[in-house]
């Protein structure tokens, strides 16, 4: 492949809304939160853009400019020619700073305050902003969700277009969230509802580049030749990853609607870098265009393979365009703030959360693929750890494990009595032995109570063996060097060495130098988080605890606590 999609590009210090600023979205987000939500490409630009662009830098001067020259509107419209066979006139193209800045234009262009916007949610949450805070109202054609496969519900839309006080609609094709290419059936019957009703229609096209290989976009305008009223919003941001260059095109051929459009925004000028980037990606980049949509071919694909293996309970809305997923999550009994908390909380990935595009949208959530093969994955990897934890009233996940004086023990035929599956991190942690020395010093207590505790360690049996006497120690101790037993268990570990750190560790670090406890050898993952789980003779799990620190697991005291309050049950 000609360009290194594959290829991390470190967006920090870049200010980057994305990788930068999550905080303002989600005050849980922290430096090791992965960002796959808003709307841009983790892809380098084309190098024929940077070229562009550093070429115009070093003409040395960034005055008004202005973008009315033959140069940059044969670049706009051979690219609408090339790629759909739609011919735009050059003094139909308008200028705006964004498709969303468009929109809230239109919106004060063909409506008053108190008439109804016709929208298709769950939809970009932008169109809802757009219309509520010009004093206009939502007036909501909810799309249908057919077992995942979303139509558009034609004889409601029907209704609300004729009502007199709807005079807008907004499209949005391909459809953000759900990842619909509209067939040209579909398109012509909005199209008709809308003009026979006297609704201007504006369709939202900013997609239109990013389709999947066995579909192919239909502009809404050439399916009515012979009638000037739709306007179409397109932009090549999302194509070629230069949303920061806020620069799109707005194609009006109604001259009332033009008149209304230069009344209400003005006079519009592009920045010099802009025109520049933009002339480049349309003459120069197809190619670059061609491969990213291939790629994100195949980030959908293996996208719905994670998640058939891994999250199989999920339902993947199947993707015809844009680089959104859009992932059901509800037969796992998530939604809404409680699921956008334990995506970021737990699994450290910011996505955009469903509830936001509509109630339609509340067991959803949105993952932008436009990125690295590796970053997807991490991705995923972290959300199905977080999902498939173990939950209250979860059967035992039984294994097989060696202790560093036995092998081959089925953990299952153990759990005979009130059992504390303890995971720690290795031996030679100072943490670690302090938590043991506490459990050991008051083992005693477990027994009265007819308890038992087992400790899970990324020790090596041989190495352990010469680091213990087993008379010593009053719990079974379970060797899992390899960490498959972490991994069933879906244990966290921290993304960095500064999501290691929190006060109680420092608290735990110091009492055990205090009590002369040394650091051993070094073994498994250094970065790896204590859980705790407690059952009953049952073999269900009673209680749970999986730690955001190396210190985060109750002490003796809880621990004794937790058999006293269940008592009744186990």
């Amino acid at each position: 492949m000609k360009y290194e999609l594959d290829r991390v590009v470190d967006r920090m210090g870049t200010n980057s809304a994305k990788y930068e600023f999550g905080t303002m979205l989600n005050p849980k987000v922290d430096m090791d939160t992965l960002p796959l939500w808003v709307a841009d490409m983790d892809f380098a630009v084309a190098k024929p853009i940077q070229d562009a662009m550093k070429a115009r830098i070093d003409r040395e001067i960034y005055g008004y400019s202005m973008h009315f020259t033959g140069e940059y509107f044969r670049a706009v419209g051979s690219w609408m020619q090339r790629r759909f066979g739609w011919y735009v006139n050059s003094n139909d193209i308008f200028i705006s700073s964004g498709v969303v800045p468009a929109l809230s234009a239109l919106v004060r262009c063909f409506s008053n305050e108190g008439d109804g916007v016709i929208i298709q949610r769950p939809v970009y949450y932008p169109f809802a902003s757009s219309i509520k805070d010009n004093r206009r109202v939502v007036v909501n054609n909810a799309l249908i969700n057919n077992n995942s496969y979303y139509t558009m519900d034609f004889d409601d839309l029907e209704e609300k277009a004729r009502n007199p006080n709807n005079k807008m609609m907004i499209l949005c094709s391909p459809h953000n969230p759900v990842g619909r290419v509209w067939s040209v059936e579909e398109l012509k019957k909005v199209g008709k509802i809308c003009l026979d009703n006297d609704v201007v229609l504006v369709s939202d096209e900013i997609h239109y580049d990013i389709i999947r290989k066995d579909y192919s976009h239909t502009v809404l305008d050439m399916l009515f030749p012979d009638d000037d009223r739709i306007i179409t919003c397109t932009a090549p941001s999302k194509s070629f990853n230069l949303a920061g260059l806020q620069t799109s095109h707005i194609v009006i051929k109604n001259k009332a609607y033009q008149k209304k459009w230069q009344e209400i925004v003005g006079m519009q000028m592009l920045n010099p870098i802009s025109i520049w980037a933009v002339q480049a990606a349309y003459d120069e980049c197809e190619d670059w265009m061609d491969q990213v949509n291939e790629y994100i071919d195949g980030n959908m694909a293996y996208l719905k393979e994670y998640l058939d293996k891994n999250l199989p309970k999920t339902k993947f809305v199947p993707s015809e365009g844009t680089y959104l997923a859009w992932i059901d999550f509800k037969d796992y009994g998530l939604k809404g703030e409680e699921l956008n908390q334990l995506i970021v909380e737990d699994a450290k990935v910011l996505l955009d959360g469903g509830n936001m595009f509509g109630s339609e949208g509340e067991t959803f959530q949105r993952i932008n693929v436009a990125c690295p093969r590796s970053i997807l994955q991490e991705c995923l990897e972290r959300i199905a750890n977080t999902i498939n934890k173990v939950n209250v009233n979860d059967k035992l996940r039984n294994f097989t494990y060696d202790s560093p004086w036995e092998q081959g023990i089925d953990f299952q035929n153990k759990v005979n009595k009130k059992t504390y599956l303890l995971f720690l991190r290795y031996h030679g942690c100072p943490i670690c032995q302090l938590d043991m020395r506490y459990i050991k010093e008051r083992y005693q207590e477990f027994i009265d109570k007819n308890a038992q505790v087992f400790v899970v360690l990324q020790s090596h049996p041989e190495t352990l063996k010469k680091q213990v006497v087993k008379e010593d120690i009053p719990f079974e101790i379970i060797c899992d060097p390899e960490q498959e037993i972490y991994k069933l268990y879906n244990l966290n570990s921290a993304f960095s060495m500064g999501g290691m750190l929190s006060e109680a560790l420092l608290e735990k670090g110091t009492k055990a130098i205090e009590l002369g406890i040394e650091h051993g050898d070094y073994e498994g993952n250094e970065m790896q988080f204590p859980a705790i789980f407690l059952y009953d003779v049952n073999k269900e799990a009673k209680y749970v605890k999986y730690g955001l620190d190396p210190a985060d697991i109750p002490n003796v005291d809880e621990m004794l606590e937790k058999l006293r309050e269940d008592q009744n049950e186990i």
